[in-house]
């Protein structure tokens, strides 16, 4: 292999990896070895989507996001016939399952991570997605005995 087609190739490797949420990659060939690893740092900043960046604080401060842990195809039901495992406006609980990701022909489920109610859904069925970006938003409820206003007494 010539010194043009290694580099050719080397470029070639890194553009598909900068585009994927890989973390680390070995390829080895007849005169050829490679082996890139993402630091973690840089790859924490390259996996976070710009709606989340720019999200305004007011607007979604009482709304989480439940965020892709991997990138794959999302979908919202179990199979193609069944109802979706949250609406908006459904309560969750932290292991509520909210949906599945594809990968590798592998079903991931998502859970809520949280107690709340469903007050967006961002991903539909079939879409891909990426590590970090949203999927849904949840808003927190109050526990119960928790109101923090202060009652005045009469003696």
């Amino acid at each position: 292999m010539t010194t043009a087609d290694w580099l050719a190739e080397v470029r070639r490797v890194l553009d598909h990896v900068r585009a994927s949420d890989a973390v680390e990659v070995h390829i080895e060939a007849p005169d050829f070895r490679l082996r890139l690893v993402r630091r973690p740092d840089r790859l924490a900043l390259s996996s976070v989507t710009p709606e989340i960046i720019d999200a305004e604080p007011d607007h979604h401060s009482k709304h989480d996001p439940i965020v892709a842990p991997l990138t794959g195809v999302f979908y919202r039901s179990p199979s193609p016939d069944t109802p979706p495992y949250v609406q908006v406006g459904d309560r969750v609980e932290p292991d509520t399952v909210v949906g599945l990701i594809e990968t590798m022909k592998i079903f991931n489920e998502i859970v809520a991570e949280r107690t709340g109610r469903v007050a967006a859904i961002a991903a539909e069925t079939g879409q891909l997605v990426h590590a970090g970006e949203t999927l849904m938003r949840v808003e927190s409820l109050a526990e119960p005995g928790s109101d923090n206003s202060l009652q005045q007494v009469t003696p």
